[in-house]
């Protein structure tokens, strides 16, 4: 019951913040004066929105999702293992976005760049609402579903996670980087969310 209040509060505060910011850029641009403080109104929202989002994914309920989401990648992973072995011809970047559709660690509406030099692939995820925790079991996802596919041709990966902070603006929130060498190292199925900044070759999270 506590679980799925946490639940419906993140989501009405993140639906307000989003009406509040939509009048507050209505009444700036065109000058006119509203009758409430839509701003003071968005931040609000934003706030409650990030302590109950924290709540709900401490809570029972929350960890349950988050726990059926590992399990689902364990599950694709494991059935990729036990085929015969074969070099993949999947396309990297056709896989990192079948992962972020498919995901269950992302619960909110987000936007997906992704940027592929000669030998780099940089996935950019812009996402309102989800929690940190969420974007560090993402970023494992994200990583399992490029280990699977033939990325030779890359030498390093970045994932970034950014939160919109207005005016066109981006927040960085969580970003890592691992090279072609250390995705081959890593053991993906029992890399846990709190070993990402140790196993990574570059790993910044905002404070």
């Amino acid at each position: 019951m506590i679980s799925t209040m946490f639940d419906v509060i993140t989501k009405l505060s993140s639906y307000a913040m989003v009406i509040f910011f939509a009048m507050f850029v209505y009444f700036k641009t065109t000058g006119k004066h509203g009758k409430y403080p839509y701003g003071k109104y968005a931040l609000i929202s934003l706030v409650l929105m990030a302590v109950f989002g924290t709540l709900f994914f401490n809570s029972p309920k929350g960890k349950e999702v988050i726990k059926k989401g590992n399990a689902e990648q364990a599950e694709r992973t494991e059935k990729a293992v036990k085929k015969p072995a074969k070099k993949s011809t999947q396309n990297t970047e056709t896989a990192v976005k079948k992962e972020l559709n498919a995901t269950h660690t992302l619960l909110f509406d987000h936007q997906v760049k992704l940027h592929a030099s000669q030998k780099a692939l940089t996935v950019a995820v812009t996402d309102k609402s989800d929690t940190t925790e969420s974007f560090r079991l993402t970023t494992i996802g994200i990583l399992k579903a490029i280990k699977k596919t033939d990325y030779d041709r890359y030498d390093q990966f970045t994932i970034i996670f950014n939160r919109n902070v207005g005016n066109g603006r981006k927040r960085t929130i969580v970003k890592t980087m691992v090279t072609k060498q250390t995705l081959r190292k890593l053991d993906l199925n029992k890399l846990e969310t709190n070993q990402l900044k140790s196993k990574a070759d570059d790993y910044y999270e905002i404070k």
